[in-house]
């Protein structure tokens, strides 16, 4: 994704604000989000990673603008958990789909117009309605209709 102008000034400003060098801002940047510049194409994650990064160096404090904990939500919500890809791991295998099933079915175009390779690589919220999904059809194939049970 290209950033907007409030994203990049975000990434100046920010790093400014806790007092931050500009190589160490550059260094924060290529560690964390996987890219250089601002000026590069940035992944929505890397983006949501360094804005993280920086608001644990604001101790709990607030990064202006921002409610306290926004980028730390965010950053949760961008990445799936353990839990999460373990779910619907465990779903797909109670069915009697392999990891490559899944992957295949999940990262397709039909579900994900092939964005990924693994779930592992969805975000979170993405990854809930993967879940979803994979509960709704196990309902079916077990005669429960479309309404999905708990995993």
């Amino acid at each position: 994704m290209r950033l907007t102008g409030r994203q990049k000034a975000l990434l100046h400003w920010v790093p400014k604000r806790l007092g931050m060098r500009d190589d160490a801002r550059r260094l924060v940047q290529r560690n964390v989000g996987g890219f250089h510049s601002s000026a590069d194409a940035v992944s929505r994650e890397g983006f949501i990673a360094v804005m993280a990064f920086y608001e644990d160096r604001f101790d709990g404090r607030q990064v202006p603008g921002f409610t306290a904990g926004y980028w730390r939500a965010q950053s949760n919500e961008a990445n799936p958990t353990d839990a999460q890809v373990h779910r619907a791991r465990l779903i797909a295998r109670r069915m009697g789909w392999s990891d490559a099933d899944l992957d295949r079915w999940a990262c397709g175009p039909r579900m994900a117009g092939g964005q990924y390779e693994r779930i592992e690589e969805m975000p979170a919220y993405w990854m809930r309605r993967v879940i979803d999904g994979l509960r709704a059809m196990e309902a079916r194939l077990r005669g429960g209709g479309a309404r999905a049970r708990g995993a």
